[in-house]
């Protein structure tokens, strides 16, 4: 499969031993030892400076293609760190002329780049303008990676077409309507049409309906291939990461709330009866415990946990009117409390409807549901944006260098410094 984006792009960037070239590194030297004998700091020519610039572009670049003007100050000290004699007079560090110098050369390089087709800043072009008065203002619903992604949209393979993807595309629907389906065969064509079918759910104008995006690519349907589109996009397996830490911080998670269960309040007295619960159940396996920690973290966080998990009479039928998405188990006269960890059939909500049938184990079917926010590219509810950024950054470690505030900081201090 043709993905633009290295490994690299993962992690945090580290500018230190960036090479500019033979001849700027003698200089860069020859200027660092002058400045450790003499504090004397380095004259650059315009040349020489823009030659830093778009050096420093390209790689942040490498890294993030719109990088947070934080990001570009941590790679404008790196650049201070590695050759102090660049350090300019404005700001405490020496560093702050250099990050905005930064700044504009990466809107520049972003433009070039959007000129020669690039996919993943070609899709924010044909903003306003003078000629285009009554289009998107050009800071304004930028198109990026907003949830750590690191293959966000790519250009086609160079040896494809949009015809030979299309023709790809029909072909992974002929297999996905066969009785006995070719996974194999499916997988392989997910891969290679991937670019096609990301542009047209990030590309499209506005943003596709589900429902409209799963006709076309019905594979998407397939636990297995939501699983691989999460792979695809962000170099993670979802089901082996997901789990790892989540039972590594299970033990604390369920500690912390049993905690708080003992005080007072609407919030004690929801993860009082959660707890109660679970310690009744016959059997408190694996499962049992992820469920009850998926159950109580956004009670933890005070998110409204009932927007999550839904439920419905099977006789009457749900009611999903403004339900981004959700996971639904059907209930009857004989459900019992413990349906909360062990229930017999989840659906899996995306935009008021019923999406799939889920697995039966609640973490499972969270997962999947995980991975559909990120192979639809659809943002996380509201309501629940504090459990799901736990999610993503805590469970998954995708960091996306934005601060943790509030509740979620101080969950995430209270996990790590037991």
């Amino acid at each position: 499969m043709y993905l633009r984006y290295s490994a690299r792009r993962v992690g945090l960037m580290n500018l230190l031993f960036l090479v500019f070239g033979y001849e700027m590194d003698h200089i860069l030297e020859e200027g660092n030892r002058v400045y450790e004998e003499s504090a004397k700091l380095l004259k650059l020519k315009r040349s020489q400076k823009s030659e830093i610039l778009k050096k420093m572009a390209e790689t942040i670049y490498s890294f993030k293609a719109y990088a947070h003007k934080k990001e570009v100050a941590m790679a404008a000290q790196a650049l201070i760190r590695a050759h102090p004699c660049l350090r300019m007079t404005t700001g405490e560090d020496g560093a702050l002329g250099w990050k905005r110098h930064m700044g504009y050369k990466l809107a520049s390089y972003r433009n070039n780049l959007a000129k020669a087709g690039v996919a993943e800043v070609a899709i924010n072009t044909g903003r306003r303008s003078r000629n285009n008065p009554n289009n998107d203002h050009p800071h304004q619903n930028i198109k990026k990676a907003r949830k750590a992604e690191v293959n966000y949209i790519t250009n086609l393979p160079k040896d494809q077409t949009p015809a030979t993807l299309e023709k790809m595309r029909e072909q992974i629907m002929h297999e996905v309507e066969k009785t006995e389906r070719n996974y194999l065969v499916i997988g392989k064509l997910m891969d290679t049409t991937y670019a096609l079918c990301r542009q047209e759910i990030v590309g499209a104008v506005g943003a596709p309906r589900v429902r409209d995006v799963v006709d076309r690519w019905p594979a998407l349907l397939m636990e297995s291939q939501v699983v691989a589109e999460f792979h695809r996009i962000k170099n993670v397996n979802l089901r082996t990461q997901f789990y790892k830490e989540l039972d590594r911080h299970t033990p604390r998670l369920i500690t912390l709330f049993r905690d708080n269960a003992i005080k007072t309040g609407k919030i004690a007295e929801e993860l009082a009866k959660l707890m109660r619960i679970y310690d009744i159940q016959e059997q408190r396996d694996v499962n049992t415990r992820r469920a009850l920690v998926l159950r109580a973290l956004p009670v933890y966080l005070r998110e409204d946990a009932s927007t999550l998990f839904r439920t419905c009479d099977s006789a009457d039928g749900p009611d999903l009117t403004v339900t981004p998405v959700a996971l639904l188990t059907v209930v009857t006269d004989d459900t019992t409390d413990s349906a909360l960890f062990s229930p017999e059939s989840i659906c899996i909500v995306v935009e008021d409807e019923i999406l799939v049938n889920g697995p039966t184990n609640l973490a499972d079917s969270f997962l999947l549901l995980f991975g559909y926010i990120y192979a639809l590219d659809l943002q996380y509810p509201k309501k629940l944006e504090l459990t799901f950024t736990f999610i993503q950054k805590v469970v998954m470690c995708l960091e996306d260098n934005k601060p943790l505030k509030g509740r979620l900081l101080t969950l995430k201090n209270d996990l790590f410094n037991e």
